[in-house]
């Protein structure tokens, strides 16, 4: 007859004692239960490049704290508002911009007053709920307007003669005291703001905006 197998118990043992210690209970973690928002990134714009105002990051925070990740949010500007220092007015116009930027997703008619985030850019849940959101919302890619792409170019412009009046000082002082400490200063900052130009003038092209002849002229001109 077959010898019965014992089932074993285990247990944590003090190496240098022997002694049977107890095993300590998990100490919950501040991301247990409703934890962490993702936030997704890749070939979309970014958020911090479409020049969004404090009342419309204030609004996606509020969104987010309400479960607005993966779930309808009724969002009422009059309620909404003072918990936000802000105005009613102010909110609706935030609510609105972040909607044509397709951050903030309608849900419901146009009065229902219903919204959900972006889940391409914002997600709160498992892998497989995503999956389901995305079928049941089809959510839009995340898109600049006409206020984003005005102040990239303004941004790409400013730069641009930024770093051409940079560029002047740097080869004025390497033609009166060439390999000066003030030459060699002014070329490290010509180059710097060179980096900084073409930068900006890519970000706008990137967003969509449509470079005027010297910006364009700018970017060839500083890549080749």
């Amino acid at each position: 007859m077959a010898a019965t197998r014992r089932a074993r118990n285990l247990v944590l043992v003090d190496q240098a004692t022997g002694e049977v210690v107890q095993k300590k209970e998990r100490v919950n973690h501040a991301f247990d239960g409703k934890g962490y928002t993702l936030e997704g990134h890749g070939a979309e714009v970014s958020n911090f490049s479409l020049n969004l105002s404090g009342a419309e990051w204030d609004v996606l925070d509020w969104m987010k704290q309400h479960g607005g990740c993966a779930n309808p949010v009724r969002l009422e500007p009059a309620d909404v508002a003072p918990v936000l220092c802000s105005t009613p007015n102010t909110i609706k116009s935030s609510v609105a911009r972040l909607l044509k930027l397709n951050l903030l997703l309608r849900i419901g008619g146009p009065r229902s007053g219903t919204y959900q985030l972006n889940p391409r850019r914002f997600w709160e849940g498992s892998g497989e709920d995503h999956v389901k959101a995305f079928a049941r919302l089809d959510p839009p890619a995340v898109k600049p307007d006409a206020k984003a792409l005005a102040t990239a170019l303004k941004a790409a412009q400013k730069a641009t003669v930024t770093a051409r009046s940079a560029e002047e000082t740097a080869d004025e002082a390497h033609a009166t005291a060439p390999g000066s400490k003030l030459a060699q200063k002014t070329r490290a900052t010509a180059d710097a703001t060179r980096a900084s130009a073409i930068l900006a003038v890519q970000t706008a092209q990137n967003l969509g905006a449509e470079l005027p002849l010297q910006l364009r002229r700018y970017l060839q001109e500083a890549t080749k």
